[in-house]
């Protein structure tokens, strides 16, 4: 049941989808940030612009006796050489410019993979942390429709012995015992059980539905249940808070969040000193953050802890009320068998045994789902609230 749960969820659909989305998405900014070229440069040679540096280049071979009029094209050199010049600095410069801007837009698109890269720890984290909480989910609501199942069948029991008592007040009154008025509270009592067993089956019908639709399979109101194989109820073994803490999938977020908001700190090239406060605000908040989780779960895994001891103290007292309920029957009906005490009385202490036995199997299914919530608990899913447990017949 759980495995086929796990398997059809829409919800682990849906994250695997995210996960596979954003990996691809990943990949496809590691692409562009490998396409971003930051070192781009453009030869440093200036072409000479002065008489001295014209005439001493060997490069131009002038001879040293050139005269004046040999040497008329000088000028109009000089000053192009000088414009030249000029462009190329002030090419250089924007170069170094475009430079500076894919470096910004590369450091960019390295946050956005880390933060990426942060989206797919989380992601995957949500994955195996919804397969806990649907495993958990699925084990509550088959013991409910236990629970209801049991309790339609201590009702019914209830309506049997009504039945017998009105049949003894029919009699008694064919033989001018008994009143007709003093079947009138026994038919408000049958009306009454009447009325709850089918509260009963309407809820449970409708939590069957439910159960039927979550698992994908065609409804059926005459699936039979199977009990669930109890062991016997013991006092919890509480494991440590930091072991539990660190398996916790809520902690594990919020360290990747911390991871995350230092890396960025750290490695993020900012030139203002209001950019670099917000980086530093980011870790103080994520650090917060994770020291408020930690606050809160433990808060969490106290109360699982004592809802679980609890539970088993509300079972074992069950246990003490069945026997002694056992101990007034069997007593009763030796004083039955010696015709001390009529048949009624009998079925009465029969029905209050048979309450006490179904109140302990009632108690007992609801410490298991509270066990189950534990051992969630301790692999990492901590529940915030109380989880459906069985609901006992007072």
């Amino acid at each position: 049941m759980q495995s086929r749960a796990v398997t059809d969820s829409f919800n682990l659909a849906l994250l695997r989808i995210k996960l596979y989305a954003l990996e691809s998405k990943r990949s496809d900014l590691k692409t562009q940030t490998n396409r971003i070229s930051t070192s781009q440069t453009i030869d440093s040679y200036t072409l000479p612009n002065s008489p001295e540096k014209i005439l001493g280049n060997v490069n131009y071979e002038i001879p040293s006796d050139a005269t004046p009029e040999q040497l008329f094209w000088l000028g109009p050199t000089i000053e192009t050489n000088t414009v030249i010049n000029g462009l190329m600095s002030g090419i250089k410069d924007i170069i170094n410019g475009m430079n500076d801007l894919m470096k910004s837009q590369r450091d960019e698109l390295e946050v956005a993979i880390k933060q990426l890269e942060r989206d797919g720890w989380n992601t995957e984290l949500d994955l195996e942390e919804a397969k806990e909480g649907i495993k958990l989910q699925m084990t509550g609501q088959y013991v409910y429709l236990l629970s209801l199942q049991k309790q339609m069948e201590l009702h019914e029991e209830a309506l049997q012995l009504l039945d017998k008592e009105r049949s003894r007040l029919q009699a008694l009154q064919g033989q001018g015992v008994a009143a007709a008025d003093d079947s009138r509270g026994l038919r408000l009592e049958i009306s009454k059980q009447t009325r709850e067993l089918e509260v009963q089956r309407s809820n449970y019908r409708l939590a069957l539905f439910q159960l039927c639709f979550d698992l994908g399979i065609r409804y059926d109101p005459d699936i039979i249940l199977e009990d669930i194989a109890l062991d016997e109820a013991t006092l919890t073994n509480r494991k440590v808070t930091e072991e539990i803490l660190a398996r916790s999938y809520e902690m594990k977020r919020k360290w990747n969040e911390l991871k995350q908001a230092s890396w960025e700190h750290g490695n993020t090239k900012i030139a203002n000193s209001d950019g670099k406060s917000y980086l530093s605000a980011n870790v103080q908040l994520a650090s917060k953050q994770t020291e408020q989780a930690n606050a809160q779960l433990t808060k969490y895994i106290n109360t699982t802890y004592a809802e679980a001891d609890n539970a088993y103290e509300q079972y074992k007292n069950a246990q003490l009320d069945a026997n002694d309920a056992t101990a007034d029957y069997d007593a009763l009906q030796r004083r039955f068998q010696l015709g001390i005490v009529p048949l009624h009385d009998l079925n009465q202490s029969s029905y209050l045994r048979q309450k006490a036995d179904m109140k302990v199997i009632l108690l007992r299914l609801q410490y298991f789902i509270i066990i189950s919530k534990v051992e969630a608990m301790e692999r990492g899913f901590i529940l915030a609230g109380g989880t459906e447990v069985a609901v006992v017949e007072q």
